[in-house]
């Protein structure tokens, strides 16, 4: 799937089930995910067996940032969203997003 973002495209599988959401980016090669949930909430994810940094790009219904966490390192305990999300984008390449902005897929 392509996630875009004005001018810049994200490469990202898809995460719907419950399976694909627990395992995530633990024991995988740099990529990006995004996950998909059935409502907007308040939600924690964790890094351990992820074995580089990503970013933590969360999105509501509207596909609007509402919350990004940088540089998430590897075997973090936990972070969570301060403002509810119905789907998280996680990034493992550089990029300028902020609350605000407007993604498409």
């Amino acid at each position: 799937m392509r996630v875009k973002h004005n001018r810049k495209n994200f490469s990202s599988e898809t995460a719907k089930t419950f399976f694909e959401k627990m395992k995530g980016l633990m024991f995988s090669n740099r990529k990006n995910i995004l996950f998909v949930f059935e409502k907007e909430r308040i939600f924690g994810i964790h890094s351990f067996f992820v074995f580089f940094p990503f970013d933590a790009v969360y999105l509501d219904a509207e596909k609007e940032v509402v919350d990004v966490v940088r540089n998430i390192a590897p075997f973090t305990l936990y972070v969570e969203n301060k403002t509810p999300a119905k789907y998280l984008l996680e990034l493992c390449e550089k990029n300028n997003l902020k609350v605000g902005d407007k993604m498409r897929w």
